[in-house]
């Protein structure tokens, strides 16, 4: 069953720095295979992505690219044979993840954005269905997927009490919990929270460091006008990641803070891999094998 309010949002724009001196989009590595007639069916990784998000009744999906990865769109076209109408939004400069998303806010305003990365895999394959229903069912204005991970130090780790996120962290030395985040659903209220605050982080100019810092407003943070998404307070922390560029899990750490609903969907028996990385592919390659999957 599709919902006509949730559309996918799909960001593949980077440069791809961290698989250098490799010229070629990371999104279409065939780091994926499946048994076919005859032998093997190599897959790029970006089609698990959206087939993900078909499985969870979105039916069309938004791609944020850039001039460098024109061959993603040459490939997946339009989306239809995985399973979803894809749409294109261009993006001049490599600026991170977060903007890359914030890209998308004018588009997407009053639908429910489902976020999936097109470099990582993770399981059980229903994950992103599941999380949708916890964000629908829970009221929330944010919903995560966290799963466990050995490399919490490398990634986005979530504290969750219940089924509510406490805190959120960006690559943290010494990781609280070994998890991660791994995709996302929001609403508008977090989509007018990101756009604001990059704004005025872009604004500040570059800020470096991870999560981990202090956060100025009230005691808890700022306050949010959850009907609004407007920030009250003023904010101040370590948003920025690479070269300064504003670091995703600082936003969702801030609508946490900030008294936006922001709920979970964990997957304890679950596995997560981020393939966009030399590591991830060697991690995928020796250890529990992700690349044989049933058709």
């Amino acid at each position: 069953m599709t919902s006509t309010n949730l559309v996918g949002l799909v960001p593949a724009a980077g440069r791809g720095t961290r698989m250098a001196p490799l010229r070629y989009p990371k999104e279409l590595l065939p780091i994926v295979y499946e048994p076919a007639e005859g032998g093997a069916r190599l897959r790029p990784v970006a089609e698990y992505a959206l087939e993900s998000l078909a499985g969870a009744g979105v039916a069309s999906a938004i791609l944020v690219v850039a001039p460098w990865k024109l061959e993603v769109v040459s490939y997946i076209g339009d989306g239809r044979h995985l399973g979803v109408d894809v749409a294109y939004l261009f993006q001049e400069e490599a600026r991170g993840l977060a903007c890359a998303l914030d890209l998308a806010h004018g588009w997407t305003r009053g639908r429910d954005v489902v976020f999936v990365m097109p470099d990582t895999i993770f399981t059980p394959s229903d994950a992103l269905s599941r999380l949708v229903d916890v964000y629908e069912r829970t009221g929330a204005d944010l919903a995560l997927a966290v799963f466990p991970t050995p490399d919490a130090h490398r990634l986005g780790p979530v504290v969750v009490r219940g089924d509510r996120v406490h805190r959120v962290f960006d690559k943290p030395a010494d990781p609280p919990v070994m998890n991660t985040w791994g995709a996302a659903v929001w609403g508008d209220a977090f989509a007018r929270l990101l756009h604001e605050e990059l704004l005025r982080d872009i604004g500040r100019g570059p800020v470096i460091g991870t999560v981990n810092g202090t956060l100025n407003g009230t005691a808890n943070g700022p306050v949010i006008d959850t009907a609004s998404g407007t920030v009250n307070g003023p904010v101040s922390g370590t948003a920025g990641g690479p070269a300064g560029e504003p670091v995703l899990g600082h936003y969702f750490d801030l609508a946490v803070r900030g008294g936006l609903r922001v709920r979970a969907a964990e997957f304890p028996g679950g596995t997560f891999q981020d393939v966009g990385t030399p590591f991830g592919v060697r991690r995928s390659l020796e250890g529990p094998s992700l690349l044989a999957v049933s058709p």
